[in-house]
C-alpha cells in the first residue's frame, strides 16, 4: 500500500494540522510509504472550515497535484480527513472525491472532527445527504478518535471502522513532579480563544470559585488565538475589569507553552464547541500531569482518566470542581501515566499502522462488513 495524503499542514497549527505532520514523519518509519500533498486551505485559526472564494483554486490545484503525484509515486490508497459540520467545508470534500477517489483503488477517511453525522441526520438537503452519502460514503476504513465518535463514520457506511486514539511526542521527558505552590493558583485555558471553546465560561468559573472562598485564590490565563475581533474585545474589557485575575497570554507554542502547563495548577476546558472530537491540549495536559477541568463533551470522557466531568454551561459546577481540586488534588504522576499508557505518538502510529494495514488486506473472506478495534480484533456491528 501507498498513501497519498491529501490534509493541511502547519501552517497554521491546529489539532488536525499537528496530526497529519506526525503521519508524514512518522508512518514511512513504519513501513508505510507515504506521499503528502498540502491542502493548505487555511491561513490562520480563524479561517479553519470557513468559505472563501480563494479555497475554491486552492482545491482544484491541490487535486491537480494529486493526479500527479499518484502517478509518479504509484499510490493506490487516498487520505483523507472529512469535513465538519459546515456546509462550505462539505462542499469541498465533494468536490476533492469527485475530482480524485476514481483514481485510487482505496479510500481512507480519518475523522479529526465531529458532527457532521447529526447535521446530515437533521439540518442537510435531501440532496446534500445524498451526494455526500455517494461522494464519501463506502470508505475501506474510517478511523476515528474515540468509541464515542463514531456515528459520523456509520452514516457514510464505511466498510470498516478502527478506533485509533490521537498521540503525541511527548513534551516532558524530563518530567520530574512539580512542588506545590500557594495560591492564586493559575488556571489554564489552552487553545482557540472563543465562547463555544468555553473560554468565557472558564473566567466566570474562575470568578465564581474566588468568591466562594472569600478570597484572591485563583486567576484565569487564556493562551491561544481569538476566534474573531469580537471575542477579542469582550475578553479585553473582562480582563480590563478583573486585572489581577483574568488575563491573555497571547499565541504559545514550543517551550512557551510548555512553561506555561508547568506553572499551571490545573487545564480548564469547558467546552461545548460542535465541531471538537479529542482535543490535543487534554494530551498536553496530561503528559505534564495537570489536572484537568472538562465538560462532558464529545471525546472527552473517553479521553481522560475516570473523574467527574461538567455540563457544558454549567459555571457553578466548574467553580465547585476548582474549589474541590484545591482542597484535594490527586496523586503526583496519575495523569502523567494515563497519558504513557493511552497517548503516546508511538503507541497512536502502531495503532494507525496497523488499520492501514488491514485495510491493504481488504475485506474477510466472506467479505461481511467489520468493525476494527484499535487491538486489532474485528467484531460485527450491533
Amino acid at each position: 500500500m501507498k498513501l497519498l495524503m491529501l490534509a493541511q499542514t502547519p501552517p497554521p497549527l491546529h489539532g488536525q494540522s499537528r496530526m497529519a505532520q506526525v503521519l508524514v514523519t512518522g508512518l514511512p518509519a513504519l513501513g508505510i510509504p507515504l506521499h503528502p500533498v498540502p491542502l493548505n486551505l487555511s491561513r490562520d485559526s480563524s479561517d479553519i472550515g470557513r468559505w472563501r472564494p480563494g479555497k475554491v483554486l486552492t482545491v482544484l490545484r491541490a487535486c491537480v497535484a494529486a493526479w500527479r503525484a499518484r502517478r509518479a509515486a504509484g499510490c493506490d490508497t487516498l487520505y483523507y480527513i472529512p469535513a465538519p459540520a459546515r456546509r462550505g467545508a462539505l462542499y469541498r470534500d465533494w468536490v476533492v472525491m469527485l475530482l480524485c477517489r476514481p483514481f485510487f483503488p482505496r479510500l481512507v477517511l480519518h475523522w479529526h472532527a465531529s458532527g457532521l453525522g447529526a447535521w446530515l441526520g437533521t439540518r442537510a438537503t435531501p440532496p446534500e445527504r445524498w451526494l455526500t452519502s455517494w461522494l464519501l460514503g463506502r470508505a475501506d476504513v474510517a478511523i476515528v478518535l474515540t468509541d464515542s465518535l463514531r456515528a459520523d463514520a456509520a452514516v457514510l457506511h464505511p466498510r470498516r471502522v478502527a478506533v485509533v486514539p490521537n498521540g503525541i511526542p511527548d513534551p516532558c521527558p524530563a518530567w520530574t513532579p512539580r512542588p506545590a505552590n500557594p495560591p492564586p493558583h493559575t488556571v489554564l485555558f489552552l487553545g482557540l480563544c472563543a465562547a463555544e471553546k468555553g473560554l468565557f465560561d472558564a473566567a466566570a468559573a474562575v470568578l465564581a470559585a474566588n468568591r466562594a472562598a472569600g478570597t484572591h485564590r485563583f486567576s484565569l490565563v487564556a493562551a491561544g488565538p481569538f476566534a474573531d475581533a469580537a471575542t477579542a474585545a469582550r475578553f479585553a474589557a473582562l480582563a480590563a475589569a478583573q486585572p489581577q485575575v483574568v488575563r491573555h497570554a497571547g499565541f504559545v507554542t514550543g517551550p512557551a507553552k510548555d512553561d506555561l502547563l508547568r506553572a499551571s495548577f490545573c487545564l480548564c476546558l469547558p467546552t461545548r464547541y460542535p465541531h471538537e472530537a479529542q482535543p490535543l491540549v487534554l494530551l498536553e495536559a496530561l503528559a505534564h500531569d495537570l489536572p484537568v477541568i472538562a465538560t462532558d463533551w464529545r471525546g472527552i470522557s473517553a479521553t481522560l482518566p475516570p473523574g467527574p466531568l461538567c455540563a457544558p454551561g454549567d459555571v457553578p459546577a466548574l467553580a465547585a470542581a476548582l474549589l474541590a481540586l484545591d482542597r484535594q488534588p490527586p496523586a503526583p504522576g496519575d495523569r502523567r501515566a494515563h497519558f504513557l499508557r493511552h497517548f503516546t505518538v508511538e503507541r497512536h502510529l502502531a495503532r494507525l499502522a496497523a488499520a492501514l494495514s488491514g485495510t491493504a488486506a481488504g475485506l474477510d473472506a466472506e467479505g461481511e462488513r467489520g468493525t476494527q478495534r484499535d487491538d486489532g480484533s474485528a467484531a460485527r456491528p450491533a
